[in-house]
Order: structure tokens, then C-alpha cells, then sequence
């Protein structure tokens, strides 16, 4: 999984970067989650790309498990999409839901998925 630690006003986030290896099996969240303590953050962007069919389609339970494992691990996520995309109405459900809490939101401007995700 390609990733930068980058830094935005003094707080670290972790950058996970490349559709060539999106996030497919619960096993890619517990990666991410290595990845955060290795680097001692708990802050994760999400390129759009990383988020595989089965993520959006959420027959499949893997956005379910995958942002379960982040609620565990106090680990707060933004993702940032294309504007435009299409996704399955239910995922658009989800984000609509999740967009409520402090967890996990989805963006279409990468400055403002920062600008959450390090919020106090």
C-alpha cells in the first residue's frame, strides 16, 4: 500500500495514495492501522482510488469492517473523490450517516479533507 507521512499545522496524517493496491480485505485496514502507530498518528486520507468495488458496495461488509476497525483503533479517516463519481445509492447512504460523527467523511477537496481531519 503506497503512503507518505505528511504533516499540516504540527499534527501528522498518514497519505494513502495508488489505485494499484486499494483497500479489498479487512486485512488493508489492520495494515493501515500498523501503518498509524508505526508513525504515530491517527489521522488517515484516503485517495478516492484506494477504495475498491467491494468497499462501495456495501453488500459486501467490507466498508462496514473496515471503518469498525477504525472506530476500535481511534483511528479518524477522510476520503477524497472526484467530483462527479457515481457510487451505489446505499455508499452514498453511509457517507450521509457518517457524515454526522467524527470518524470517517468523504471530500471532494483534498484542503479540506485535511482541514477535518486534523480538527481538534
Amino acid at each position: 500500500m503506497n503512503h507518505q507521512v505528511k504533516a499540516y499545522q504540527g499534527r501528522r496524517y498518514l497519505h494513502i495514495t495508488g489505485s494499484d493496491s486499494p483497500i479489498q480485505r479487512e486485512q488493508d485496514a489492520i495494515d493501515i492501522i500498523a501503518l498509524c502507530l508505526e508513525h504515530d498518528t491517527n489521522a488517515v486520507l484516503l485517495d478516492g482510488g484506494v477504495l475498491s468495488d467491494d468497499f462501495v458496495r456495501l453488500r459486501t461488509g467490507l466498508a462496514g469492517a473496515v471503518l469498525q476497525k477504525f472506530v476500535n483503533y481511534n483511528i479518524k479517516a477522510a476520503a477524497v473523490i472526484r467530483e462527479g463519481l457515481q457510487f451505489p445509492e446505499r455508499y452514498r447512504e453511509m457517507v450521509a450517516e457518517y457524515r454526522n460523527g467524527n470518524t470517517f467523511r468523504v471530500f471532494t477537496d483534498q484542503d479540506e479533507a485535511v482541514g477535518w481531519l486534523l480538527a481538534p
